[in-house]
């Protein structure tokens, strides 16, 4: 009955962010005005939200709560402790270095080897950095060193 709830609550929620982002000027996929960000954040938490209402709608209630595996908790624990040291590290830092020790301490803490978590950290340090700060020109930190 809750997931039912939560997932209905959510495709509400997801629903009043599209309607408040649709009058925004859409622009054209060439120049992006300020509401197309918006609209396909909207559109995408709109899908999500849906799928989870039928999955919760077709699955049987389930009679004892959820089984939380070992370790469980300290990864909920260690990822907020690493979004909350990325927030607090970027501006001194700089968005690139940030972003490649955020992602590669997430994967490692999660179970990826040291390899695997620094080349996909530097990948999507990179390939974010290239596609927010580069193509869409948002003004990402640099960091006191690079000032």
């Amino acid at each position: 009955m809750t997931e039912r709830v939560l997932a209905l609550a959510l495709l509400a929620a997801a629903g009043i962010y599209v309607a408040n982002a649709l009058p925004l000027p859409l622009g054209t996929a060439a120049r992006p005005g300020p509401g197309f960000f918006p609209l396909a954040v909207g559109v995408f938490g709109v899908s999500v939200a849906l799928a989870w209402v039928i999955i919760a709608f077709r699955r049987v209630p389930a009679v004892t709560g959820p089984d939380i595996p070992a370790g469980g908790h300290g990864r909920v624990l260690a990822t907020t402790a690493s979004l909350a040291g990325f927030c607090l590290v970027l501006p001194w830092t700089g968005y690139p270095i940030v972003a490649f020790l955020f992602v590669g301490a997430l994967l490692r803490r999660l179970g990826a080897d040291w390899t695997g978590a620094a080349v996909i950290g530097l990948a999507s340090a990179a390939v974010s950095y290239y596609l927010f700060g580069v193509l869409l020109g948002v003004p990402l930190p640099r960091g006191i060193w690079l000032d």
